[in-house]
């Protein structure tokens, strides 16, 4: 486990460019699945066929959606993260002081 603290907000902007790509592939996973599953079924030759991949879209096609959503909102969930991150670096960044900025006498032995 780490002793620090923080977070660095270049890694975190790099993340959130991977969570965007993520974002892109995700849209249009739902529809995808109902066309390729509407295409499987057009082209079945038996009824059984047609009916279980039915059966099977209806069934998976909800959690098709979940996944698509849970993706977009991990994407955005990151790219907020690390603009927060780099929010309040830039907001404590003001309120950082140096022993030289505050006056302090350090007396250094070498």
């Amino acid at each position: 486990m780490s002793s620090e603290t923080g977070g660095n907000p270049i890694e975190g902007y790099e993340g959130a460019q991977l969570a965007e790509a993520l974002a892109e592939s995700m849209a249009g996973l739902a529809d995808m699945f109902d066309l390729i599953m509407e295409d499987a079924e057009t082209v079945a030759q038996r009824d059984e066929v047609s009916s279980a991949l039915r059966a099977y879209k209806d069934e998976y096609g909800p959690t098709i959606v979940e996944v698509q959503e849970h993706g977009l909102q991990l994407a955005e969930n990151i790219q907020a993260g690390a603009t927060e991150i780099s929010r309040n670096d830039q907001e404590s960044a003001g309120d950082y002081k140096t022993p030289w900025d505050l006056g302090v006498d350090l007396q250094v032995n070498f």
